[in-house]
This record gives structure tokens, sequence and C-alpha cells, in this order.
């Protein structure tokens, strides 16, 4: 069996031995998710940076992108912390802006950061084009925040700005 992540070995303190207390280490972790459109972005107001999907701009691509912020700079995981076990189910479902979508871990046990990378990345593709911002869908919360279980075991993605 493969260790849960240790905050000890990973210099944020002690070892965790509650599966959704290893999530610190995943929720900690710095994520861009990136929406390819059929067509441009536009400017949500002229003295605003804001971008907005037009309205018939439709979603060929998502890709997700983890980093690790640490002495001021981000860098890429290493192997080791992409495989650390971060959540202990078989099975869960997770929502970002649309429906939620059952991930089943791939050993059929737990997730590793990895895992749980690739089912943020898979809820996204399949149910972005659910939201809705400024009249299109919602390109510009893509800031990783977390996930987060809420009630009857659903988890949640929060995204920032």
């Amino acid at each position: 069996m493969r260790p849960v992540a240790s905050m000890h070995a990973l210099g944020v303190g002690a070892r965790c031995h509650h599966s959704h207390m290893s999530l610190r280490f995943f929720n900690g972790l710095s994520g861009t998710l990136s929406i390819e459109l059929t067509e441009p972005t536009e400017n949500v107001a002229a003295n605003l940076s804001s971008q907005r999907a037009t309205a018939t701009a439709a979603i060929t691509g998502v890709s997700f992108a983890l980093n690790v912020f640490e002495e001021g700079n981000f860098r890429d995981l290493t192997v080791e912390e992409f495989d650390l076990v971060v959540l202990e189910m078989p099975v869960f479902n997770l929502r970002g802006v649309g429906d939620s979508v059952e991930h089943r871990a791939p050993n059929g046990q737990w997730f590793t950061v990895s895992d749980l990378a690739a089912a943020v990345t898979a809820t996204e593709r399949s149910t972005r084009h659910q939201s809705e911002w400024f009249g299109g869908v919602d390109v510009h919360h893509i800031f990783f925040e977390g996930i987060y279980e809420e009630a009857d075991a659903l988890w949640r993605i929060s995204w920032g700005s």
C-alpha cells in the first residue's frame, strides 16, 4: 500500500492519519485551468483586464496544470509528489461549476495527486460548458483553490479569479 501524504516529509507538519487531512497538500497547490474556445475572448469592460467568452463560443479543450509555490517561486511537482496518496476512497462525486461527475480510483482504493488532478480536469471538461459568466462560458474563474467535501458525499472544486 502507498503511504498517505506525509506532511512531515514535505516540511509542513506531522504525518496526517485522517484521509481528508492528506488533502491539505493537494489543496495547497497552485493550479490553473486552461479553457480553449472556438472564438477569442473579449474584455468584460474597457478599463478591466478580465476576459469573457462570447455567447457563441464553444469549448474545444480543457487542461489543468498544478505547481508548488515555495520560497516566492513556482516549481513543477516532483514524481514523488504526483504519486502522493491524498484521498483514500474508491469513488467520489466531484462538482465544479456544473453537474457532479463520478470518479473511481484507478486502483480501486485511493487517489494520488495525479489521479485527483485528472479528476478535476475530467469534471471541468464534462461540465464547464454549463457555466455562464457575462453571457458566455465562465473562462474567468480558473484559479484552483482546493476541493472540499459538502453534504451527501459530494465534493466541490473551488475556483477563484
